[in-house]
């Protein structure tokens, strides 16, 4: 399948970690919004390689009349008034999608395709959309297969309420609040404190955490590998699903984006500290699977040769529309790319980072710091 492109040169970057990789970054001399700063960083893995061009932010998303049931609870817990929602994607992005589901025999038509998965589900269902672009990303991420879209994003809801993601995010609220701890129920506010002890025993180590955004507004989600606290599974995956809800929020009230940035910082990883191969695939399960659409770049800052080995197995589960979401960043090239990308001021060193930051308080983020914040956020 041929994707047109737009013309532009091309300054390939090169590094000795990239793992048989190559980052095609694209440099176009078309005028850009005056408030875009990303450009693509494509790293590859096969043959056949798509470049692309930047990914800007246009901000005209449709607009729709009722607040979602996500949208009613952010309103309720934060006073300070939302940026309107900003849709993450760019004209290229669009073409693209439309020759992926052409080539497969599908037309794609956003407006019908989002029409046509609310249709599809229930009044229960409806409850539990993340927010009102819920369907959309869903569609996006399958090009056009709107069955599949449909089948998707049904799992994705019913995981959302069996896997209580809502409880999830305001398990600290009533900590935090003696009004909301005398709305609550004896029975509620117990299940809600143990899951409080949870999300900040598998925190303790500081293993991931939001702190800054990018230079478009989209909140970082710091993982180290290496600070690995814990060997439940399913209480990895709760930790997991804090933070990314919590990124999401971050960058929704930063810049009204929908995607976060996240940085995998390899310090300290041994093969010792590799997480069973079932928990891998419980965390792309939730992180294609729940929340596609979500993730705009992933960023793999100097891995060290041991992690060749991991990549090796866990490459073959991650979809090729996230593999071309993933850079791996080392040397020189790597220190570039990072400071196209974000201030590398304000950033973690695993980061590029060149500022003295305060060191990471996890009690002071969980207990202390808005949901909608990042750590250390003025």
């Amino acid at each position: 399948m041929t994707i047109p492109m737009a013309t532009s040169a091309r300054t390939l970057l090169r590094s000795r970690s990239l793992l048989r990789g190559s980052f095609d970054h694209e440099q176009t001399n078309a005028t850009r919004h005056k408030s875009e700063h990303f450009r693509s960083c494509v790293i590859t893995h096969s043959q056949s390689s798509v470049s692309l061009e930047s990914w800007g932010d246009e901000k005209d998303a449709p607009q729709q009349s009722k607040p979602s049931f996500r949208e009613e609870n952010l309103a309720k817990q934060f006073s300070k008034e939302l940026p309107p929602i900003a849709d993450d994607f760019t004209k290229l992005d669009h073409e693209r999608r439309v020759a992926i589901a052409t080539s497969n025999g599908f037309s794609y038509d956003e407006a019908s395709g989002v029409t046509s998965i609310l249709n599809a589900l229930t009044p229960r269902e409806k409850k539990f959309l993340a927010d009102k672009n819920m369907p959309l990303r869903h569609y996006r991420a399958e090009k056009g297969n709107l069955d599949e879209a449909i089948r998707k994003i049904k799992s994705t809801l019913k995981w959302r309420e069996e896997f209580g993601v809502e409880d999830i995010k305001r398990c600290f609220d009533h900590l935090n609040n003696s009004q909301q701890k005398s709305d609550l129920s004896p029975e509620k506010e117990k299940e809600l404190t143990q899951l409080a002890n949870i999300i900040a025993h598998e925190n303790e180590t500081g293993k991931i955490y939001s702190r800054g955004y990018d230079k478009d507004g989209r909140c970082i989600l710091y993982l180290t590998p290496g600070r690995e606290n814990s060997v439940d599974e399913i209480n990895n995956m709760r930790h997991l699903v804090y933070h990314l809800e919590r990124a999401i929020a971050c960058t929704r009230r930063k810049s009204g984006l929908q995607k976060v940035c996240i940085v995998i910082g390899y310090q300290g990883f041994k093969l010792t500290n590799a997480p069973p191969m079932s928990t891998v695939k419980h965390t792309l399960t939730i992180l294609q699977g729940h929340y596609p659409e979500r993730m705009h770049r992933a960023y793999i800052c100097d891995p060290p040769l041991v992690f060749r080995t991991f990549w090796n197995i866990i490459k073959h589960f991650i979809d090729s529309a996230t593999l071309e979401k993933i850079a791996f960043c080392a040397g020189k090239e790597g220190k570039l790319l990072l400071d196209r990308d974000f201030d590398t001021s304000k950033t973690e060193k695993c980061a590029g980072g060149t500022g003295k930051l305060r060191e990471f308080n996890s009690r002071e983020y969980l207990f202390k710091t808005p949901f909608d914040h990042t750590f250390d956020e003025s």
